[in-house]
């Protein structure tokens, strides 16, 4: 009897343990009203908690600093997260109440490093937390067209054209991006119809709506390198994510690499293409346009490749595809891209 006890206590022990481990981490929020910072701990199980610190003091920043550690009672030392056999660093303490989170250095250390997590932050309702959300993406909205009117005055006569090609790609652009954040959850088969979703977004959704629109005002502010040339060769950034790297060889073949990682992908995609002499124009008035088919000798069938068509407007770059989702991912490769000239070396 003793025995049977004993293995069904080391079962449900067990059970127990799996149960806690596949468990969703309890996620608390706090935010810094005075230097505009947002503080997460999310509680994974046996102490260890995960910190990350935002600054919302330039709307949509998408930078965070991320450490952890092990919290006992109401006190947590943690440490930056970093890769396998490099230096955690400084290490933090935290003294954790219901209302709020006060950050300093753990005391003893000789030189500890600044990393700007230090204060005091309050807690957040997720109530608060959509409302600072909401006022973040609006923020960067407003500079985003500010920016819009001051770059029909600073952009170049012959790059213009290519501004009114993004500003009608832009809603389109946006909803990808937030698609490329927020993925729908696939749906698996025999499972019960979803409820209604609600017609109130989630935070996270105003936050890289944020993310994205500020993605935007950089790439209107900043103009192309003087030193970017009219013809094709150079080097192309969109607004965030994605390279085109152009070179016309001395046998008249123009050779493409396009690459694409969007948020919350840690791997790029690529997709390289060669267009032949006859598919590389200029047309009268002095417009380059080239025209890809990517070549694979294991494709079943050719039909079905990806097609590129490029266009130079000015110093920047039309990118339009045909049949090359799969090979971007949740990513993609359409859209303007400013121009930079070929690094020297």
């Amino acid at each position: 009897m003793k025995t049977t006890i004993f293995l069904w206590g080391c079962c449900f022990w067990h059970l127990s343990l799996c149960l806690l481990s596949a468990a969703e981490p309890t996620l608390l929020r706090f935010y810094d009203e005075t230097t505009m910072r947002h503080l997460s701990l999310a509680q994974e199980g046996f102490g260890r908690t995960t910190v990350t610190v935002r600054a919302a003091s330039d709307p949509g920043n998408s930078g965070t600093w991320v450490g952890n550690g092990d919290r006992k009672d109401k006190t947590l030392l943690f440490s930056r997260i970093v890769g396998e056999g490099e230096d955690r660093g400084t290490v933090f303490l935290a003294e954790i109440s219901e209302s709020k989170v006060k950050i300093d250095y753990k005391p003893g250390q000789r030189e500890p490093m600044d990393a700007t997590i230090n204060g005091e932050y309050r807690r957040t309702s997720e109530a608060k937390f959509l409302q600072l959300a909401k006022k973040e993406f609006q923020a960067a909205n407003d500079r985003l067209v500010k920016s819009l009117k001051a770059a029909t005055k600073i952009w170049q006569a012959s790059d213009r054209p290519a501004l009114l090609l993004w500003k009608e790609q832009w809603p389109a652009l946006r909803e990808r991006w937030i698609s490329a954040a927020l993925p729908q959850a696939p749906a698996t088969a025999g499972s019960k119809p979803a409820a209604p979703a609600s017609t109130e977004k989630p935070a996270e959704h105003w936050l890289y709506l944020a993310q994205a629109t500020t993605q935007a005002f950089y790439f209107l502010s900043y103009l192309p390198d003087p030193k970017t040339g009219l013809g094709w060769d150079g080097e192309y950034d969109d607004l965030g994510g994605g390279h085109a790297s152009v070179r016309l060889s001395k046998d008249g073949k123009l050779r493409l690499s396009l690459s694409s990682i969007r948020p919350n992908e840690t791997e790029a995609r690529t997709l390289d293409a060669t267009a032949q002499p006859d598919k590389v124009m200029t047309a009268k008035n002095g417009e380059l346009t080239a025209e890809f088919t990517v070549t694979d000798p294991e494709a079943k069938d050719p039909i079905k490749l990806p097609r590129i068509r490029l266009k130079k407007i000015g110093r920047y770059l039309q990118v339009e595809t045909e049949q090359a989702q799969g090979n971007a991912g949740r990513g993609w490769f359409d859209g303007i891209y400013r121009g930079s000239p070929v690094p020297e070396g």
